[in-house]
């Protein structure tokens, strides 16, 4: 396989550059790398950088290239670690030649340079692919790591993809036009799981180290690595996060931290208007653990300031999730690695329950895993 510069070798990783289009007569180029076992198999990419913001993604596809063992590759993965190089060197999100949004244009035509490179990537990379990764971040918040599907998608295998990238939270939402993981399945049938780590322009190693492990799950779910998953006893799709929005611009002073868990009426955060000199107070709506979380201290009104998975003690007094589904992982014990939940964990610690308490409670109150997923090794 050739891409570009890039040529491909059996058990070899390459590298070379993508040309993709020209703009005030200089090609636009992105770097690649092709890593191809020595057995054939699928044709995956994994991207990175689409906003020039996000760093987390670009850490998190570099470890896990260089860790790869390509001697025990099954198939090919094409590389893609800065896909917005120009708004990388602006600290922007933005392609800085349009002012325009990436990750909005893989629908688009015209003559607009942003389209121009997001179809010269569906054409040079995307279609050559039996599935995809796109890595993210949460740019201004620092988000948990988990993948994101659409309410509305076609692709019960990303359904999959997302389980076994082993994250105690899935994010389900409404997918926009112009999205790579929306467009490349509108145009070519080829499913693309996006990913979010962290945020904030940080790097958080046990998240960069969580997501890495994530991607050689899916490696071993599709057959091009051998070995045993490693999944959370339960996980939770959110159908939405409960963010809390700040009621003014003002100083902003966090009371709780990324993963805390916390009580109802607790007080989460502190907002002091240094113009009017006012301050207010944010609390939890009900008890759950932080999600994400902002990190810079200066917020503007209606700006988020966090988001928290809440739970609800029922009359039957049972542990549930508000605006989200809990999955309870009973997949054969040869076929996978369970590990504690610590969502869970923290949660049950605040309010003195057990795990024999909410597996019982809620053994008959939610889908089971073997009833939303199957884990069985995909047709695709």
């Amino acid at each position: 396989m050739q891409i570009g510069t890039c040529k491909s070798k059996p058990g070899k990783l390459t590298n070379g550059e993508l040309p993709l289009c020209k703009y005030k007569n200089l090609y636009l180029k992105i770097p690649i790398f092709i890593a191809e076992g020595e057995a054939p198999g699928k044709t995956i990419f994994i991207s990175a950088g689409t906003h020039g913001d996000e760093v987390n993604g670009i850490e998190i596809l570099y470890h896990f290239m260089y860790a790869l063992n390509l001697h025990k590759l099954v198939g090919t993965i094409i590389f893609l670690p800065l896909t917005n190089p120009w708004g990388f060197k602006e600290n922007s999100r933005y392609i800085p030649f349009d002012n325009r949004d990436l990750n909005r244009s893989f629908d688009k035509k015209g003559s607009s340079i942003s389209y121009k490179i997001a179809d010269s990537l569906m054409k040079n990379v995307i279609e050559k692919c039996d599935f995809g990764i796109d890595l993210h971040d949460g740019r201004t918040n620092v988000l948990l790591p988990h993948p994101r599907i659409f309410k509305k998608d076609e692709s019960e295998f990303m359904r999959e993809l997302s389980h076994v990238f082993g994250t105690e939270i899935i994010l389900e939402r409404e997918g926009e036009s112009g999205m790579l993981a929306v467009e490349s399945f509108k145009r070519y049938k080829i499913p693309v799981l996006t990913i979010e780590v962290g945020g904030a322009k940080v790097i958080r190693n046990d998240f960069r180290n969580q997501a890495v492990g994530g991607l050689k799950n899916i490696l071993i779910y599709t057959n091009m690595l051998n070995g045993i998953l490693s999944l959370p006893v339960k996980q939770f799709i959110l159908e939405q996060r409960e963010g809390y929005i700040s009621p003014t611009k003002g100083i902003l002073y966090l009371e709780v931290k990324l993963g805390d868990a916390v009580k109802k009426n607790q007080v989460i955060a502190r907002i002091h208007n240094p113009i009017s000199n006012k301050k207010f107070i944010v609390r939890s709506r009900n008890p759950g653990v932080v999600f994400s979380i902002r990190r810079e201290a200066i917020i503007n009104k209606k700006e988020s300031i966090l988001s928290i998975l809440h739970f609800k003690i029922s009359k039957r007094k049972e542990l549930i999730p508000v605006q989200a589904k809990m999955l309870i992982n009973r997949t054969k014990p040869e076929e996978i690695i369970t590990r504690p939940t610590i969502i869970l964990d923290n949660i049950l610690s605040l309010l003195g329950l057990s795990y024999k308490f909410i597996d019982e409670s809620l053994r008959a109150s939610f889908e089971k895993i073997d009833e939303y997923f199957s884990l069985r090794k995909s047709k695709h």
